[in-house]
């Protein structure tokens, strides 16, 4: 356990550095910093799946999760190349990105919904939050999408429908691990949807800003999502 606080602790330093390397274009730096974080919530994944080989059915849900933590990885390694080309290469390797975060998501609410006794349907609408928050933003003027914004705006439609998942879980099947989930995707939300501003956003200002939100919620949901297993 102390070791999973340790690489913790040294994921979230390395987030901040991330953001603080991006925010002053060392973007190789910050590509390593980024890639120490990414190996961080792997690794306490690793770690707790490994207390779990007595129990078949934390060991399948460890195994689930593990996998979508890696889909992260994947989408991370994308993003990160993103940051080393130029535009056009660059919008590529976004759109893999967050299609190997899509995936990750999706598997995670399937693995909520099967945990949970019933859905809650009343709770759906929370799905259309942030890309409404995108749309509003766009037509105030705040943000700038563009052709690839639209790939994000069904990422951020995917990982609402898991943040339903989680909170149905949590409802129905109140738990400590329910309310890690619950807590890491609302962290996973509120990052990707502050991870529009940076890439779109009409302030310089805000987008320097928004790169800490980005890391350090991503992180927290990463780190979150890893530990669970072990509860």
């Amino acid at each position: 356990m102390i070791g999973i606080y340790v690489i913790s602790g040294i994921m979230i330093a390395t987030a901040f550095l991330t953001a603080a390397f991006y925010v002053n274009e060392h973007r190789v730096v910050a590509t390593i910093a980024k890639v120490v974080s990414s190996l961080g919530f792997m690794l306490i994944a690793f770690i707790a799946l490994s207390k779990n080989f007595d129990n078949l059915l934390n060991l399948k849900y460890g195994m689930v999760m593990l996998t979508g933590l890696m889909l992260c990885f994947v989408g991370d390694v994308f993003l990160m190349i993103k940051e080393l080309f130029t535009e056009r290469t660059a919008n590529l390797y976004l759109l893999l990105g967050v299609g190997a975060f899509s995936l990750a998501q999706i598997m995670f609410a399937i693995r909520f919904n099967m945990y949970a006794d019933r859905f809650v349907y009343w709770l759906l609408p929370i799905v259309l939050i942030a890309p409404a928050i995108l749309l509003v933003s766009h037509k105030l003027n705040i943000i700038r999408l563009e052709k690839t914004a639209i790939g994000l705006i069904a990422y951020s439609v995917i990982i609402g429908f898991t943040l339903v998942c989680a909170l149905n879980l949590l409802i129905v099947n109140p738990s400590a691990r329910s309310v890690a989930l619950f807590v890491a995707l609302a962290a996973f939300m509120i990052s990707d949807t502050a991870l529009c501003y940076t890439y779109y956003g009409r302030s310089v200002t805000l987008r320097r800003i928004l790169n800490y939100v980005v890391m350090l919620f991503y992180y927290a949901a990463t780190i979150l999502l890893a530990y669970s297993i072990l509860l």
